[in-house]
């Protein structure tokens, strides 16, 4: 008989379905590998730009490549849900195909043309590799909904928004360090490296025991993909419905929004700190790696307040703190030589953000329909972060008209102004209006 603890078999082979704990670092690790390059272009990259002498523009026009793929991003939720090689499991050789696309496009970044002389080059490698990780994210998303059990999901999303913000911290205050000693180059090198090292689990480990390995290797699919064709006309006539309500039009308005002025601030703040204030790239990255922690403290509370106070209050509350905030930062400009206002400044901009936006990510799931879910949240998320990319496109063509103080209030003005959606929002119509089965009927008008 074949040797079992707690009812695995312990001679099969490394499969994620029979071993929660592999499951979740698994998981763990490639969400911390989708936060690490992300952290790493935000903080980092953007302080090195600066440091060369660029403008908000030039730097905004650079870094909104690397957030367009991360807008479009749903169009591969059905793509992965339709085509693969079921011998290798639904979701595994996606995950490869990206991540191995990721080391790619940055071993060809740190060996190709000097990134800082070539932005050409950099902007295209960076779309490559943010396309790459973007594909990763729809893809890890889909095998933690297939392989959770409804027991461990809280906990398992909780470590997995955590490893992502790790990701995000490692990105800035770690990637710092190694960009101000080895250069740019080698930071996109040790990206690769950390990609490669992860990208070991979901090569040798299955999804399930029966599965192949790799194609020509031994094993049989434990699933058969749906047929495509049906999946996507069902899945075009249900996102319609869904998005014929009021309350999901207004929320898709608002996630069209909200990021818009983050996105515009990046190549301002980044000029800013390292331009005007005189700071080092690595003491730049290291204390917005360090801010990093402060939105996952405000992720985590601000998920518990939701529960309490409900989703869209707490992003009222939330999003009208972070207005006040980044106003009074604009009118303190006698303040910005201390050290200890902008660092206080980080933090709470990043506390506030993560209070926000995990309220938004709330009210997001609340309101799509449990038919559609995953699709139409997916769509919430790639909105939002195409406003970022609408943000860092604005940067260029207002940053003759404003000074770096008035960009920081007009940033006060969208970030308040997207927050009237909210008084449209119910976040009860979709299950009211459309019931959690298709063939329920609107019988509320």
């Amino acid at each position: 008989m074949p040797r079992t603890v707690d009812g695995v078999n312990t001679r099969a082979p490394l499969a994620l379905h029979d071993r929660p704990l592999l499951r979740l670092i698994t998981l763990c690790a490639l969400y911390l590998t989708q936060g690490l390059p992300y952290g790493f272009m935000f903080l980092t990259l953007s302080g090195v730009l600066a440091r060369e002498g660029m403008s908000p523009g030039d730097i905004g026009d650079l870094l909104k490549y690397a957030t367009l793929p991360w807008a479009f991003k749903w169009i591969a939720g059905p793509i992965i849900d339709g085509f693969g090689l079921p011998s290798m499991g639904r979701r595994r050789p996606w995950i490869l195909l990206a991540q191995s696309g990721m080391v790619l496009s940055l071993v060809v970044l740190s060996f190709g043309p000097d990134p800082l002389t070539h932005h050409g080059f950099l902007a295209t490698g960076l779309f490559c590799m943010s396309a790459c990780s973007a594909l990763q994210d729809v893809s890890v998303d889909a095998l933690a909904v297939d392989m959770l059990r409804d027991s461990e999901r809280g906990r398992a999303n909780g470590f997995m928004y955590g490893s992502s913000y790790m990701g995000n911290a490692l990105g800035g205050a770690g990637m710092g360090t190694i960009v101000a000693v080895g250069g740019l180059r080698v930071g996109f090198l040790v990206i690769a490296l950390v990609v490669t090292f992860v990208m070991l689990l979901p090569l040798f480990i299955r999804e399930r025991s029966s599965e192949r390995l790799l194609p020509w290797t031994r094993g049989e699919a434990s699933l058969q993909s749906p047929d495509v064709a049906d999946s996507l006309v069902t899945a075009v006539m249900r996102l319609t419905r869904a998005f014929s309500l009021r309350s999901s039009i207004a929320l898709a308005l608002l996630t069209l929004t909200i990021s818009i002025s983050n996105g515009m601030l990046t190549g301002f703040s980044s000029v800013l700190i390292i331009q005007d204030l005189g700071w080092s790239v690595e003491k730049n990255a290291t204390w917005g790696g360090f801010a990093t922690w402060m939105g996952l403290i405000g992720s985590i509370g601000g998920g518990l307040l939701a529960d309490r106070i409900g989703a869209r209050r707490l992003a009222v509350m939330a999003g009208s703190m972070l207005a006040i905030l980044t106003l009074i930062f604009a009118d303190a400009q006698t303040l910005w030589r201390y050290d200890s206002f902008i660092i206080a400044h980080m933090f709470f901009d990043a506390l506030l953000s993560g209070i926000l936006y995990v309220s938004l990510f709330s009210l997001c799931m609340k309101v799509s329909w449990p038919l559609v879910a995953a699709t139409q949240f997916t769509a919430y998320m790639a909105m939002m972060n195409f406003s970022r990319t609408i943000g860092q496109d604005l940067t260029g063509r207002i940053e003759d008209m404003v000074t770096i103080s008035g960009a920081y209030a007009l940033a006060a003005v969208l970030q308040a102004a997207p927050l009237l959606f909210l008084i449209f929002i119910d976040p009860d119509q979709t299950r009211r209006v459309l019931g959690d089965r298709e063939s329920q009927t609107d019988t509320s008008g």
